[in-house]
């Protein structure tokens, strides 16, 4: 197994009205009998889904400005990486999905404008390999977002069948917008969300958290301002758009009657869900059905203390299995060197982007008995960041480059 009319002239004017989306006015006659077999006579409200693909629009916003120099390979392997994850869903789904693709940079002070289309709107399978990225000047972070959202949006307004994937990408703080502001931005954001649009921020270098509260978009994760932090939040990246690919697919291959409102809750869900929760919590005394419990062994599976223990009594880790799925827990063996660990970490790495379906709580494996420090162990589950369904401890993220728990 391997998941607009245009809002400028309005926000800058006008605080736009609040709608209560989930009234709805069935105009039925109340002394009418009932007919259990009657179909909704608003097709436009109700219809079978079958047959239909969803119409996935990635906007990708990426800062371009002088900050960025010394990331810029990083980044430019990161659309790169980014443009063929897309390119890999179009043609595992092209059943259920259609796939375009734009693509925005954004500085000020040299001798271009400050907010670029670099792609747009282009269908997938005609997009090539990107290069035109050169850092300099300043950082209109709003003017780049709340040009290219409503760009987009004017572009998809009459599509049933539209979803909006928006990734952002910076490392500074606004400072050379001219048309838009942090409120406006705002309210753009929150409308968007209500009608299903995905949002996801990768921020470095500045107050990451304070910023995107701002703005109202909960998808967060602050990388490290060097190459390593900045090329694995492209990982991160990669592996939500996979997992948000696929939760479309499901939408759009299930045969029921479906509710334009109905599809776009399911939007709404899929958007919160983008980043899914993938720190391991502290202290784990519970394990939901299909979570795993992965902890340290030692390859004769004398499950005798620490975590490897707690296993045993707690989650049906099994006395002499030292490696490997035990009741709801993985044990992986740290003890007979870092060759043989790093070899067991790629086995379990193998195994859970098998098992998609299982969510593995990665534990401090190798950082007690075995006497590893996190900084010689954590870089061994680097090729777990692209999978949406292994968690790591936040110290394990944080090696890595990555502050996920926002």
């Amino acid at each position: 197994m391997s998941k607009l009319k245009s809002f400028f002239n309005q926000f800058g004017k006008n605080e736009p009205e609040t709608e209560n989306d989930n009234a709805v006015d069935s105009g039925n006659d109340k002394n009418a009998p009932a007919d259990d077999n009657k179909q909704p006579e608003n097709t436009e409200e109700r219809k079978n889904n079958t047959g239909n693909k969803a119409h996935i629009y990635n906007l990708i916003i990426v800062d371009e400005s002088g900050s960025m120099s010394h990331l810029r390979q990083a980044t430019l392997s990161g659309i790169n990486e980014t443009i063929n994850t897309i390119r890999s869903a179009q043609e595992e789904f092209v059943e259920t999905q259609e796939h375009r693709l734009t693509l925005v940079t954004f500085d000020s002070g040299a001798n271009r404008p400050d907010v670029r289309t670099m792609i747009d709107n282009q269908p997938i399978a005609e997009v090539k390999e990107f290069s035109d990225y050169m850092p300099h000047g300043c950082t209109p972070l709003y003017d780049a977002m709340g040009q290219s959202l409503t760009k987009l949006r004017d572009s998809i307004k009459d599509d049933d069948n539209a979803s909006a994937v928006v990734t952002v990408l910076t490392d500074g703080l606004e400072n050379a917008s001219r048309e838009w502001n942090a409120r406006s931005l705002r309210l753009l954001i929150e409308q968007l969300k209500e009608e299903g649009w995905s949002f996801s921020y990768m921020g470095s270098a500045h107050n990451v958290k304070e910023v995107t509260d701002l703005l109202s978009i909960d998808n967060v994760v602050e990388f490290a301002h060097d190459q390593r932090g900045a090329g694995n939040t492209w990982e991160r990246e990669k592996s939500s758009r996979r997992a948000y690919y696929s939760k479309m697919a499901c939408m759009y291959n299930d045969n029921s009657m479906m509710s334009k409102e109905e599809m776009i809750q399911r939007k709404r869900q899929f958007a919160s869900e983008y980043y899914g929760r993938r720190v391991t919590p502290d202290h784990i005394d519970h394990l939901e059905s299909n979570e795993i419990f992965v902890f340290g062994s030692n390859v004769n599976g004398h499950h005798a203390g620490g975590a490897a223990a707690f296993a045993m009594n707690r989650f049906g880790a099994v006395w002499g299995q030292g490696e490997g799925l035990q009741g709801q827990s993985y044990a992986i063996p740290t003890m007979e060197g870092m060759g043989s660990m790093r070899e067991a970490i790629e086995r379990f790495r193998m195994f859970a982007d098998q098992h998609q379906e299982l969510r593995f709580l990665v534990t401090r494996i190798g950082c007690g008995i075995a006497g590893y420090t996190i900084e010689q162990v954590a870089p061994l589950f680097k090729g777990c960041i692209y999978l949406e369904n292994v968690c790591l401890p936040a110290d394990f993220w944080k090696v890595l480059g990555l502050k996920m728990d926002m």
